[in-house]
């Protein structure tokens, strides 16, 4: 395998400079490098501008053919263990490459954010363990590469493939902790698509930086401070009379529905007859295509009861969460509790700091204590449901409804205080005590 530089004399003063790269009988290809030099300036034999010559950019061109060679060399290498095709436009593909050139069809070859947008159109048609990408995944997609635009724009960059290394992950973290103000989890999240994609640039062979490896590169989250109900609440909930307000009643029925099922909005929301299967509710659920079959709870049959057979009536979950904190604070749910609420910040120019990088939509999760009321979303049924039979029932058990996969993950999941753990353990020893004396 060789790389050779070399000008051929032109009319006027100023020439190109050709690479040539052959292996053996593989590949033998010529392309000019874009780069320009003085004829009489020219070291044919060092293959670079001759020591000798005053020219400000003399370095510079000579520093950028030994790293065009380096780059040939590195990319030829990977391209032929992986079995890659070379054609016949290899060598001119490649220079390209290097100097961030590319027709406006091929940004995607140069661009981290360009190739992010091709992946992000063609996952509708692209199978994941055999099933197709869900819409709410393309949807996380398209909300991480908005941020991405953003980060370009405040940076006033044009993010290469190269770039995605260390310093523009801090950077990153920067942006939307200060700048945006969003929450750990979510950039979290934005994180964890970073490092996917980055895994694919790997495998496609781009050259993408390799610093993603890091351990520094790493998802960042926050201790959740999410809020659950107990059974003494859910019970005040059901329990409480809202036949003065169709609204509440029926946003109350439905998140009874919610706290009973264990199941996600998106499930409980688009209940039908058909999936009541004698006492029990079988469905198969939208985000993760779980079969669950739950048995119904009473307080399910009385609202069932009560509708004539009928379920709730649907609503949005926008509605529901907003409808479900008026139902809680009508029941005078109102300990004080730490947690985290959506606020929205209208043109608040305190919190964010450049008002005209932000998007339309200001809200921002913002921590504090606040009435337990103002808390409840609709992420609060399958917590509840999860929380209040942690220690009554095998985890296995609670895990084959809620469809976590691992013990770790719902562990994580469930909202059990230090208290109520220390009062369970209390429990069991008053029982073991009264066993032992009545031996």
């Amino acid at each position: 395998m060789k790389v050779r530089f070399f000008v051929i004399k032109s009319k006027t003063d100023l020439t190109s400079i050709h690479v040539r790269f052959w292996d053996s009988n593989k590949i033998d290809q010529k392309t000019k490098t874009g780069l320009m030099v003085k004829f009489s300036n020219w070291s044919p034999t060092k293959e670079q501008v001759k020591s000798i010559d005053i020219t400000p950019e003399k370095d510079l061109i000579n520093s950028t053919i030994r790293k065009i060679e380096n780059y040939l060399v590195e990319q030829y290498n990977t391209e032929y263990i992986n079995q890659q095709y070379i054609n016949k436009n290899w060598l001119k593909d490649k220079i390209k490459d290097f100097f961030g050139k590319a027709d406006k069809t091929e940004l995607h070859k140069i661009y981290f954010t360009d190739w992010v947008q091709k992946y992000i159109d063609e996952s509708p048609t692209r199978l994941y363990k055999g099933s197709p990408v869900k819409k709410r995944t393309i949807q996380h997609y398209q909300t991480t590469k908005y941020k991405l635009d953003g980060y370009e724009s405040f940076y006033k960059t044009k993010l290469r493939f190269q770039d995605i290394n260390l310093e523009f992950y801090r950077n990153f973290l920067f942006y939307c902790q200060k700048i945006e103000k969003i929450n750990n989890n979510t950039i979290g999240g934005y994180i964890t698509n970073f490092k996917k994609w980055c895994k694919i640039l790997d495998i496609e062979g781009l050259p993408i930086n390799q610093q993603y490896r890091h351990s520094e590169f790493a998802t960042i989250s926050n201790e959740t401070k999410d809020v659950y109900l107990t059974e003494e609440e859910i019970n005040k909930v059901y329990n409480h009379d809202f036949s003065d307000s169709e609204r509440l009643d029926n946003t109350r029925d439905n998140f009874i529905f919610g706290l009973r099922t264990g199941l996600r909005i998106s499930d409980f929301m688009s209940l039908e007859k058909y999936n009541f299967v004698g006492d029990y509710i079988e469905i198969v659920t939208r985000k993760t295509a779980h079969p669950v079959v739950i048995p119904m709870h009473q307080q399910l049959k009385e609202i069932l009861a009560k509708r004539n057979g009928e379920l709730p009536k649907q609503i949005s979950d926008a509605k529901f969460n907003d409808y479900v904190k008026d139902v809680c604070q009508e029941v005078k749910l109102e300990e004080m509790i730490e947690g985290a609420k959506m606020i929205v910040k209208t043109a608040d120019d305190e919190f964010f700091p450049d008002i005209t990088l932000i998007s339309k939509n200001k809200s921002r999760k913002v921590f504090g204590t606040y009435p337990k009321h103002e808390l409840i979303t609709s992420h609060t049924c399958r917590r509840s449901f999860a929380s209040n039979l942690y220690g009554k029932l095998p985890n296995a058990t609670i895990m084959a409804i809620t469809g976590h996969k691992t013990e770790a993950q719902f562990l994580k999941y469930i909202k059990i205080t230090p208290r109520e753990n220390a009062e369970k353990l209390k429990e069991y020893w008053e029982k073991q005590d009264e066993n032992d004396k009545s031996i």
